[in-house]
């Protein structure tokens, strides 16, 4: 007996085959008390002029310390998972790679 779909090869790629992609960041630049900066969508036309695609987009923050004080950064940045080979533009953008925030986590938009 065999069933309907779902064991069989579909002949198509693996989940496990698809693009590696990195992910990068930019702090969107909002001060504590009186928020500001850009919005995630802002974050990612910067991307997008440098010519880098991006897959995915969240809010996060940068998890490092900082003082309760207002008119300081507030830690906020934007997420972006890239295509690997194009951390170059992204950083001539002015993206870093997310690797090198290790408290980094991602959060709700605000």
């Amino acid at each position: 007996m065999t069933a309907c779909g779902g064991g069989g090869d579909s002949g198509g790629p693996d989940i496990e085959t698809r693009v590696a992609g990195i992910k990068v960041f930019k702090a969107t630049g909002s001060l504590q008390c009186s928020g500001g900066g850009l919005s995630l969508a802002a974050l990612q036309a910067q991307l997008g002029a440098a010519n880098v695609q991006v897959r995915s987009a969240e809010c996060g923050t940068d998890g490092q310390p900082m003082p309760a004080v207002c008119g300081t950064p507030d830690g906020k940045i934007g997420i972006f998972e890239i295509a690997v080979g194009q951390d170059a533009a992204a950083a001539a953008a002015g993206f870093k790679p997310l690797d090198t925030l290790p408290g980094a986590k991602t959060a709700p938009c605000s």
